[in-house]
């Protein structure tokens, strides 16, 4: 499972990096499209422009995605027989993809690069804005948003607790005090100026579609990718529209989740920064009474661990 924009953090993948230079490349290719110096900003050696900055933080997280994948399917020779779904969390459905083989790092470096442009684009203009609500119930939510018909809207189901609405700047300040008002006191707005996972990005979900139209052509996937926004399994034909839509529609991770464990899946593999995902796949599975086994990248310590686990089960050529 790959992670999406919100998982940066300054100096991630450093020491991966450091001691697996060869997937400096990826950087590199990318910031010859943007024309930066892409480890300088994620390392904040860079003053003038910032890791949280869309153009930058998508692009790089999903170098950083693909790399670690690379680095565990191809240096410790993943038996990828063992890998049932590939999964991600909105921009990391596009490193999903790419360890589904549905594009090379060339492709999806220019594909990513211009999400990030359009989408940046749009946190000027838009005047948007999205908040985690912590505590509150999906139906109250869903009833308060009513209130705002067609200018605040669910964009996450994250887990039982955590709910993103996103729309509006001004009407989602009005819907964040309504819900207070309702009892839920925990609501933490996202550094973004953009509503996405809602219809507020439809201009943007059609550039998209249109550059992807003009210059990708996806390969067949030779590993199952699982849309957390369609919640079922896409095939070649479909990934255009999958990727278009999940702009304007919400990410149904519980859901998706759900239905991985009820599929059997016992072990989940974050690859990419940070923990977030971990954390929510362990509430679910928790709140199902599933057992689970969770590993991720996000430092050495934590691929050390990852490794050893995969050398006890086999899993590893």
């Amino acid at each position: 499972m790959f992670p999406g924009q919100g998982s940066q953090y300054e100096k991630m993948g450093h020491q991966f990096l450091r001691f697996n230079s060869k997937y400096q490349d990826y950087f590199e290719t990318a910031g010859s499209i943007l024309g930066k110096d892409l480890l300088k900003i994620v390392n904040g050696e860079d003053h003038e422009y910032s890791l949280s900055d869309t153009r930058f933080s998508q692009i790089l997280i999903f170098c950083l995605s693909c790399a670690l994948f690379d680095y565990l399917a191809g240096d410790l020779s993943l038996d990828m027989s063992a890998v049932e779904t590939v999964i991600g969390h909105s921009l990391g459905e596009y490193s999903a993809l790419y360890s589904s083989g549905a594009y090379g790092i060339d492709k999806g470096v220019e594909l990513v690069s211009y999400r990030g442009a359009i989408m940046s684009e749009a946190d000027r203009t838009a005047k948007g804005m999205m908040a985690a609500i912590l505590g509150g119930g999906e139906g109250l939510i869903e009833n308060v948003l009513k209130d705002h018909k067609d200018k605040v809207f669910i964009a996450n189901y994250n887990d039982y607790t955590q709910i993103v609405i996103s729309g509006y700047k001004a009407d989602t300040e009005n819907a964040i005090e309504d819900l207070k008002k309702e009892g839920i006191k925990k609501i933490i707005p996202l550094k973004v100026n953009i509503a996405s996972h809602c219809p507020i990005m439809e201009d943007v979900s059609k550039k998209l579609g249109a550059f992807i139209d003009e210059n990708i052509i996806f390969k067949k996937p030779k590993l199952p990718f699982f849309s957390t926004t369609e919640v079922e399994y896409t095939q070649k034909n479909s990934i255009r529209n999958t990727l278009t839509r999940q702009l304007i529609h919400p990410i149904k991770w519980v859901e998706s989740v759900e239905l991985c464990l009820d599929r059997g899946i016992d072990t989940f593999v974050e690859i990419g920064p940070g923990k977030v995902l971990s954390g929510l796949v362990l509430r679910i599975a928790r709140k199902n009474n599933k057992q689970v086994n969770i590993m991720n990248t996000s430092d050495l310590g934590d691929i050390e661990d990852l490794i050893s686990n995969l050398q006890k089960r086999g899993l590893l050529k």
